[in-house]
Formats: C-alpha cells, structure tokens, sequence
C-alpha cells in the first residue's frame, strides 16, 4: 500500500508539473525578454496616446517567431497596472490575412469598439466618413475628450497587396497625421520591404518610425552580445524550470532548510519561472493547484534541468537548431513536444529525445518536404535522374539523358500524361533554381578552377548531378499524397 500510494504522489506531481510547464511554454504570451530599448519605445508611445490623448503611428519589423506580437501583448500586460485600460482606451487588432477587405475590416472595427447599435442602418458614403463617425461615437458629452484608441494591424503587408486600394491604412494614417482624435496605430510586419508596398499618399500620411527586432540583437546595450547559442539555453532553463514558491515563503518564516545548489540558482530571479497571472485567468485555470507541487520534487527536476543545459548532446542538438531557423516558436513547440513525454515511469527528460526530436524538425525534414513541394513531372526527372546515376555509376546526367529515361517510362505507362519537350525543360531548370540538381564543375580546365561545363555547352547538354540524399527521395516519395502508383513502382524498380 505504501508503494502504491507512492506511485500515486509521484504520478500527481508529474502532473501538475507537466500541466504547469505546458501552460507556461504555449500560453505565456506576455512575458518578453531583451530588446529593452525597442520595447520601451513602444511603451513610450502607447503610454503617450492613452493617457496624454496624442496621436502616433509605428512599425514594427522583424522575422516570424522572433516576439513582435509578445512585446506589444507584454506593454499592454505593463499598462493595465498603471492606467484602466478599459475605460481609458480600446484596443482594435485586424490581421491582414483575414480583414481582406475594408468592409469586413470596418466590421469588425465596429464590432471591438461596440458601436453596431450606434451604427444601425445609417449608410456612409466613403469609408473615411464611416470612420468619422465611429470616432466621434467615443466623444463623451461633458468635455467631449475622447478615448484614445490602439489600432494593432498583424501581418501589415498584407494590406498593401497589389489590387487594394489601402483605404484603410490611409484613413487610420491620416487621423493620427492631422491629430483628429487620439490614436496610435501599430504595424506588425516581417517584410523589411514593407515601405515600398505603400502608395504615395499613405506615406506622406505614415511617422516613418520603425522599431526593428532582430533575435540575435536582444542584450542590452554595451553588454557583451550573446549567441544564439546562448539565447536557446537560456529559454531552454527558463521555460523548463518551475518556480520554488515554498522556498521563498520558507524563507520569509525563518526556517527553510539548506537549498540546493539548483535551487539558489533559480530563485535569482522567480519572476522569469512564473506564468503572469492574466494568462491563467484567460486560459480559467486556478493558480491554487499549483501550491499542491512538493517542494523536494520541484528541486529535484530544476536541478535535472540547468544538467539537461550544460549536457554536450543538448548543445549540439541547439547549435544544429541555431543554423536552421531563429524562430523561437519551433523551439516552444519541440520543447511542448518533450513534457508532453513525462510520465511516472519517465518523469526527466532525456537529452537524446531532444537531439532526436531536433532532427525530425528541422534537418531532414526540410529537404523532404521541398521534395514533396514538386510538381509530378518535376519529381518524376528527379527519379529518372536517380535511376541514371544508378545505371551510371555515379557519373553526371544532362537534360537530354534525363528526357531519353523519362520518355522511356512515359511511353511504357499509357496513363502517364504526354508533356512538351519545353514544359519538361521548364521544370528541369526550375529543379536546378531550386538547387535539387547542381552543376558539376569542368576538370578541363586549369585557368579557372571554379569554371562549369556549364558556361561552355548548351543548356541541353549541361552536366548535372543530384544535390539531395537518395534517403529523402525515398521519404519524399513515400509519403507523398496522391503520387500516381505508375511513378510510385517505378521508383521502387531499377530500370535498365
């Protein structure tokens, strides 16, 4: 019975543990690290337009999964504690992808200021008008002062897509240029470009701020800069660690007993380990049930998590993610992917399964899915291409070789569909632009060692060989849907 109920301690712990951490690394989308002088710029602003009623407008670039939206949702978080944010403002957030049209963005404009009853059946003649008319709406009577309003436009390029008139963007421009009511508009975009996307007349409109956030730029100034290395250990022991909050009210009563060497480590600063308490009241969770976590099991998994950081299999497996993507999104979600494990019979987290779980997102992967991204003319070059270097020995193919074995197999299939000579030239220069096919470089010639046959023969009768592993044909081909069985047997088959 005492094993038993053992069991049952260690199974609740894991848990709680397992719950907290997945709330911690996929909910908290408030909580923002670095870039301080960025985001106190963007406080700065918004601070400005809600309390001292200005009129300000921004941009904010900066590659996917590097913690736009987390800046402006941790500045909002910031201000809510200072300023009632309900009473003082409204906070207006349209997506590009989704407000495609200045109807359905005027919608929904009217829909999160709360004025459809103000509205009614009135008929505007032009969208400024309507406009005008929402913003006079939020005029109180007395001292006819006006709430201030936030406009947070995601994904902004997509509202300067050619064909679009960008009606919107120049109306919410030109209030926050000629100042007829307090407003800040905030841009959210990944595209460094974004500014030459705007008309003249949305330009002449726009402050011209632009607020960069690059992941590799997060220490504070005059600090010595950190690697990306760094960075990913440093959210790695963040996100995995839970907060000893017994401890610190042990430490209070007097009477805590010796902390481990993990433990004094973390408490350095509880704030990073706790999830903000708006995220568990958004997500209705009761923070209460967390308090149940034994403080010796929490010490003891912190103490297996700063080990599991400095471990050189989990260093080789960051570095490797460090050179395919900065987006620190695809390190939450293998991380979610790695608690998501825990269980009472494996409570710790192995470093093998993180180096594993690595490759499976980023390493293969990506060449496998570029494969499986191809037309099926294209794929089928690239299996004639396989089957010639087989023949070959190795030896490197042109066009005419890799036509010769593909018309071989389009005429022994009857369904295989008759292709123009040019489309299947088309699709063989497109594989080359994708770098699936390389040039070989000439052996001819001691001049110029980095020359091509290339640049010598016609394209036809360019030497080319597979730059792509036989391994990801073989998965590409496997898992792609609705391959043709004909192609699908082919590849399984050496032709002769």
């Amino acid at each position: 019975m005492v094993e038993l109920s053992a069991e049952n301690v260690i199974s609740t712990q894991i848990k709680l543990i397992r719950k907290y951490l997945k709330f911690k690394i996929i909910e908290d989308n408030v909580s923002f690290r670095g870039h301080s002088q960025e985001r106190n710029h963007v406080y700065d602003l918004m601070k400005r337009s809600i309390v001292n009623g200005e009129s300000h407008s921004a941009l904010i670039i900066g590659p996917r999964g590097c913690g736009k939206t987390t800046l402006i949702n941790s500045v909002l978080s910031e201000l809510s504690k200072e300023v009632d944010l309900e009473n003082d403002a409204i906070i207006v957030k349209l997506n590009g992808l989704i407000h495609h049209d200045d109807k359905i963005a005027l919608k929904s404009i009217t829909a999160q200021m709360q004025l459809e009853n103000a509205v009614g059946d009135r008929v505007f003649g032009t969208f400024a008008e309507n406009l005008s008319f929402l913003l006079s709406c939020l005029q109180s009577s007395g001292n006819r002062s006006a709430k201030s309003v936030v406009f947070l436009l995601q994904e902004f390029h997509m509202f300067c897509k050619t064909g679009r008139t960008q009606t919107l963007l120049y109306n919410l421009f030109d209030v926050t240029h000629n100042k007829q009511a307090p407003m800040c508009v905030l841009g959210v975009t990944n595209q460094i470009d974004v500014m030459e996307l705007l008309e003249k007349r949305v330009k002449s409109r726009f402050s011209h701020r632009h607020i960069f956030i690059f992941p590799n730029e997060e220490t504070e100034p005059g600090a010595t800069p950190k690697s990306r290395l760094d960075t990913y250990t440093e959210v790695l022991v963040q996100l995995l660690c839970v907060p000893c909050a017994k401890r610190v009210e042990e430490k209070k009563k007097g009477r805590g007993r010796k902390k481990s060497t993990a433990t004094e480590e973390i408490e350095a600063d509880q704030s990073e380990l706790t999830i903000p308490p708006e995220v568990l009241s958004r997500c209705k969770v009761n923070p209460s049930q967390f308090k149940e976590l034994d403080l010796g099991f929490v010490e003891d998994w912190n103490a297996h998590v700063l080990s599991l950081a400095s471990d050189e299999r989990v260093t080789d497996a960051l570095e490797k993610l460090c050179y395919y993507t900065v987006n620190e999104q695809i390190f939450r979600n293998i991380l979610f992917q790695l608690v998501s494990q825990m269980s009472p019979s494996k409570p710790f987290i192995d470093a093998g399964e993180l180096d594993s779980i690595i490759d499976k997102t980023v390493a293969p992967e990506h060449r496998v899915k570029l494969l499986q991204s191809l037309s099926i003319l294209e794929l089928s070059l690239v299996i004639a291409m396989k089957h010639g270097l087989e023949i070959f020995d190795g030896q490197p193919m042109n066009f005419e070789m890799v036509l010769h074995r593909y018309t071989k197999f389009a005429n022994a299939n009857s369904s295989a569909q008759t292709v123009p000579r040019p489309v299947i030239l088309k699709a063989f220069e497109h594989l080359q632009s994708l770098e699936i096919i390389m040039p070989v470089r000439s052996t001819d010639s001691i001049y110029n060692p980095g020359e091509t046959t290339a640049s010598r023969v016609q394209k036809e009768y360019k030497l080319y060989t597979l730059a792509v592993p036989v391994d990801d044909i073989t998965e590409a081909v496997k898992t792609f849907k609705a391959l043709p069985t004909e192609i699908n047997h082919w590849y399984y088959n050496s032709v002769c």
